[in-house]
């Protein structure tokens, strides 16, 4: 699974996705964290201090797809709005299955 290769070849992210489990985190960190999650998880350097925006990857893989007559453009990142809206879906899910009630009108 691309999930569990890309958290092999980027053990930092581990450190991450840690924020999924904390019921006390901001939306922002949640955030931050996904995004740097979803770029790594297309193949590109992740950094603390320049990773790409997720908009970025999407159209470098958009460009790299058009010259190709057989790419599957669904096969694009999402849009970085979408995304957001998916990683706050998520935390409040897994904060659910923790036991942690959250607003889900504060979490996407």
């Amino acid at each position: 699974m691309k999930f569990v290769q890309t958290l092999k070849n980027n053990p930092d992210l581990l450190k991450l996705i840690v924020i999924f489990k904390n019921p006390d985190i901001i939306p922002e960190a949640v955030l931050g964290a996904s995004n740097c999650f979803l770029v790594a998880l297309y193949g590109y350097p992740i950094s603390a201090s320049d990773t790409p925006s997720l908009n970025n990857v999407r159209f470098k893989c958009y460009m790299k797809f058009s010259f190709n007559n057989s790419s599957n453009m669904a096969s694009l990142p999402l849009t970085e709005a979408a995304a957001q809206q998916h990683s706050l879906r998520v935390y409040h899910q897994i904060q659910h299955w923790l036991g942690n009630k959250k607003r889900p009108q504060d979490w996407g």
